[in-house]
């Protein structure tokens, strides 16, 4: 029972004072509480941040004592994590420290990790690009002529090529994305509700 009926009935409880909150006609108590259970799930983010942090130092430490493969980044990993919490705890984040380790350790890091991203997306292009059938067709032609828009090179060749570019990002490429927040919209809304009625129970874990 403290397993899977006390999470069902938090689950169920939570989502239906926070629906309530929002497509219910005005009440203060209601409004208030809602606001509450918004407030509880920061805290419960919070301390599932902290769980994680714990989780790591174990998962790594026990990487390190029986020396498995990648040991070493588990090292600096685990010593980064140390320093850089100790610093922002007892010196704070706007500390000098902690900003230089921020501007010139961290930054440069995921900026070099940021571009891995160029090749990745050229790869990626290369794979979808090849013409296998006519939907692999229409997409590299909308590639291309997006692409040819972009640069001057594109306007040397056809002169109306950048206002065809700017049409296809601005009237197909929009409808598409809209069309694609509007269902991913409504798959929240049904997991959403799969939840509150008990339905989806895979956040219970074990197989429940």
């Amino acid at each position: 029972m403290t397993r899977r009926t006390v999470p069902l009935i938090i689950g169920f409880l939570a989502g239906t004072i926070v629906l309530g909150k929002y497509f219910l006609p005005q009440n203060a108590f209601l409004d208030s509480l809602g606001t509450d259970v918004v407030n509880w799930r920061t805290i419960v983010a919070a301390f599932a941040l902290g769980l994680g942090a714990v989780n790591l130092l174990g998962t790594h430490t026990m990487r390190i004592a029986r020396k498995e493969k990648g040991w070493d980044a588990s090292i600096v990993l685990l010593a980064s994590l140390v320093t850089f919490t100790a610093i922002g705890l007892f010196k704070g984040t706007t500390s000098p420290v902690y900003q230089w380790g921020f501007n010139y350790l961290y930054q440069p890091i995921y900026s070099g990790i940021s571009s891995l991203l160029a090749f990745m997306i050229t790869s990626a292009s290369y794979r979808s690009f090849r013409f296998k059938d006519w939907q692999s067709g229409v997409l590299m032609l909308g590639a291309v002529i997006v692409m040819l828009g972009q640069v001057g090179v594109g306007q040397l060749l056809f002169r109306s090529l950048p206002a065809v570019s700017s049409w296809i990002m601005a009237v197909p490429n929009t409808a598409g994305m809209r069309g694609i927040a509007i269902g991913g919209a409504l798959g929240a809304i049904a997991l959403s509700l799969r939840v509150i009625l008990g339905l989806e129970r895979g956040y219970l874990g074990g197989g429940q």
